[in-house]
């Protein structure tokens, strides 16, 4: 049986570029107003994150969110085009060739969908599966990964695209509440996308072997985007961290138990950077070392978190930096609403 093979990974960000302290003294001071503010973005050990705006004039007015979904919908077409062009080129295929276009998004969406919108401008086939995992959060960038390997499972010659896009940024919230001034220091803008296809014959390529999901119930109240008048309303429980201490370790060693590994059998791990504390807790709950977490901090300090898009960067690094060789594994962490915490192992 031919494993899910990742053939194709770009990721992309929009033109502006800003350095956290200018977006809290120049951007956002004005609205949260609070000394307690540049504390939390100086510590969320973030240099740089991006942005579809140029500065804080479009978020001034508080706008509604039809016109801040109006403005993700607006930039995201060139944007996605790009990063879909340069995934497809490195997998040698043409937008014809995928069977199954996966989209991911929690700070925008319309019916019809990008999805829609893409297939057609790309010149996609019209009998192109689609589908649209919306307003799940951070973690769906695994899940959108499980799909894909659910549609190789069930047409094993087929291609999958993921398109993973989140403008956190046109979100902001005024208003000094700790949720608002956390939110504004730690997201960006990012996206990313990957292509899924069969590879039986060629080594040096990521293998997906296998996912996981688990959520607690119990902790639907820790962690959420909500609709509001006024875009997205962020809810970041200050515990969220120590909650997911207390459950990694046993989810991780459950999951690699059923593949036969132990947690000294991966080389790379690939961590949802959802903020610099989670990152901490995670580093001592499972025993990782600096070099571990490498991968994870780099992308928080240089995008900040993009919610469903962010573990593509983390893999990007860990394939350009960590430069793994056949027969590496890594295991993928990411972490989201529900309280859920999504995990996929991958071979080289």
């Amino acid at each position: 049986m031919t494993t899910p093979t990742l053939l194709g990974l770009a990721t992309g960000v929009p033109e502006n570029q800003h350095r956290q302290m200018e977006i809290h003294d120049r951007w956002l001071l004005p609205y949260i107003n609070s000394q307690r503010a540049r504390a939390i973005f100086a510590a969320a050990e973030i240099e740089t994150r991006y942005s579809v705006l140029t500065d804080a004039t479009f978020l001034a007015a508080e706008p509604g969110t039809k016109a801040r979904n109006d403005l993700f919908m607006a930039a995201a077409r060139p944007l996605a085009k790009t990063i879909i062009g340069q995934a497809l080129a490195q997998a040698r295929l043409s937008p014809r060739d995928i069977d199954h276009f996966i989209v991911i998004s929690c700070t925008g969406f319309d019916n019809p969908g990008l999805d829609v919108a893409l297939a057609g401008e790309l010149g996609m086939r019209p009998d192109l599966r689609r589908s649209a995992l919306i307003g799940m959060g951070c973690h769906a960038g695994l899940t959108g990964l499980d799909r894909a390997m659910l549609e190789l499972a069930a047409r094993p010659q087929g291609h999958a695209l993921v398109l993973a896009i989140e403008f956190g940024t046109l979100h902001f919230q005024h208003g000094a509440s700790l949720e608002n001034m956390v939110a504004g220091a730690l997201f960006g803008d990012g996206l990313a996308a990957a292509v899924i296809g069969p590879n039986p014959d060629k080594t040096g390529q990521p293998r997906l072997l296998d996912t996981m999901t688990f959520s607690d119930y119990s902790g639907q109240d820790l962690m959420g985007f909500h609709l509001s008048d006024k875009g997205y309303q962020i809810h970041l429980a200050t515990r969220v961290p120590k909650v997911l201490r207390d459950l990694a370790p046993t989810l991780v060693s459950d999951f690699l138990q059923r593949a036969g590994l132990a947690q000294a059998d991966i080389r790379f791990w690939g961590i949802h950077p959802g903020g610099a504390k989670i990152l901490d807790y995670l580093g001592e709950a499972l025993n990782l070392t600096p070099a571990d977490l490498s991968y994870a901090r780099q992308v928080l300090r240089h995008y900040g978190n993009m919610s469903s898009a962010t573990i593509f960067f983390v893999l990007d690094q860990i394939i350009q930096q960590g430069q793994p060789q056949p027969g590496d594994y890594a295991l993928l962490l990411a972490f989201g609403p529900g309280l859920t915490v999504e995990l996929c192992l991958v071979r080289w």
